[in-house]
């Protein structure tokens, strides 16, 4: 849903651990108490570091008629957020205009955010060059990370789209590798309304470092889009990894489109999974559509307007602060220099629930756990009440300490276990963080 156009000047884990037997009762135990008890498994952790950076979000700062004209809110959101890669169109007009925009990438590059780059025959820059790609990166004060391809191609009514789509992301690849000092800047693929119609476009791997989807789960539960959508890409990245580019959950309550919207609140629980769960399933990166509603609408009935994590008056939506707080609890400085193993057992009763292991360069342990469940009846708009469910967790050694978080709900641990082999948790259908510190 990137703009195209030069606008307004003033995309189960089930739990494998399902060998523990033992007391469902409150109290943590220690070693002693729970070796004989278990079985355990050992699980190769990801790193955190890579799971912060996978976080990114869509915004417009062109549109300076929208809420997005209000850069000071735009900035002080996306530092609060720690989000730190966005996703915006590239457009080139008089220096009036380049300035203005590019000025805005270049102060948020200050603080750490870069950018990829949306490049699209219908927006005003002309035949691509080298010259022109390093003019923009210089505007940019040098924010960008990845040149991606034309958006949504299949949905703009241009005729024979899918050799526009194949000849523009071939001179794209072709320019950015001719670029100077660029061997940083990958090439993401075109992204696709729908990619059951990359199809049409046939096999584009060899014009991209990335593949590309635009997987939007149309108010269901965020592994709903999968394996469906991952193996439709295919057909134009092959065996690429691919890069979610767009992908979201609205809050039109009253829109009549056939795009439903889900609750501020159930969105709070989607979309923190949204992150999770494609990065489970080897996204390397995903860009939430997107950060602010662009424009006030009380009567909830235009879905595009929105979409934000922050509402158009500025203030933030529980997406926002669900979103902060996972981030602020699994922030990392740098990549662990080795990723441990971490031999451990759940005794989740159920199939719906989901995990994913973390580890940061201190070497402590992220274990996230949620249901996988709907939060919410989109077709007749509630929420749907989803009780915890009780999983103990039993590690195979002592950890000096084990804490518990719910990111949705508070920033603060809820429970904090010291010197314990085994820990009862209640797990609801949004993360649930388990900090373990081995020593």
């Amino acid at each position: 849903m990137i703009s195209t156009l030069a606008v307004r000047v003033p995309g189960l884990l089930s739990l494998s651990f399902l060998l523990f037997t033992c007391d469902q009762g409150r109290t943590p135990l220690t070693k002693s108490d729970s070796l004989s008890a278990a079985t355990f498994s050992s699980e190769r952790a990801k790193s955190a570091y890579d799971f912060v950076n996978s976080i990114g979000v869509n915004t417009h700062l062109n549109y300076f008629d929208r809420t997005y004209g209000n850069f000071q809110l735009v900035e002080r959101e996306l530092k609060s957020i720690g989000i730190r890669h966005v996703r915006d169109g590239i457009h080139l007009m008089n220096a009036d205009y380049n300035k203005a925009v590019y000025s805005r990438w270049s102060q948020l590059g200050d603080a750490g955010i870069r950018f990829d780059a949306v490049l699209d025959p219908r927006s005003s820059l002309g035949p691509l060059t080298p010259d022109k790609l390093n003019q923009i990166n210089a505007l940019s004060n040098y924010t960008i990370e990845s040149f991606e391809g034309p958006n949504e191609m299949d949905i703009s009514n241009t005729p024979d789209w899918q050799s526009v789509d194949r000849t523009f992301e071939a001179e794209i690849y072709k320019t950015v590798k001719s670029m100077k000092d660029a061997t940083s800047i990958g090439v993401i693929g075109p992204s696709l309304a729908s990619a059951a119609n990359g199809l049409r476009v046939g096999n584009m791997s060899d014009d991209m470092d990335y593949g590309n989807l635009h997987p939007y789960p149309a108010a269901k539960m965020p592994s709903a889009v999968f394996p469906e959508q991952s193996l439709l890409a295919k057909a134009v990245s092959r065996n690429r990894k691919v890069f979610i580019t767009e992908s979201g959950y609205h809050n039109a309550l009253h829109d009549s489109s056939d795009q439903p919207a889900v609750s501020e609140s159930a969105a709070a629980k989607y979309i923190p999974r949204l992150f999770i769960e494609n990065f489970l399933h080897d996204i390397p990166r995903t860009y939430l559509y997107e950060f602010l509603d662009e424009a006030p609408d009380p009567g909830l009935t235009s879905f595009q307007m929105h979409w934000g994590l922050v509402r158009s008056d500025g203030s933030e939506k529980p997406a926002f602060t669900a979103v902060k707080n996972l981030i602020s609890e699994l922030n990392d400085s740098t990549e662990p220099a080795s990723l441990k193993e971490l031999a451990y057992s759940l005794n989740a009763q159920s199939a719906s629930i989901h995990h994913l292991l973390l580890q940061k360069s201190d070497g402590q342990f992220y274990l996230i756990l949620w249901q996988e469940v709907p939060s919410y009846d989109y077709q007749h708009q509630r929420d749907i009440p989803v009780s915890p469910q009780p999983v103990t967790l039993t590690l195979q050694q002592n950890a000096k300490a084990v804490s518990t978080y719910e990111p949705t709900v508070v920033s603060q641990p809820l429970q904090v276990y010291k010197n314990v082999a085994s820990v009862p948790l209640q797990v609801p259908d949004h993360p649930l963080v388990v900090q373990i510190r081995a020593d």
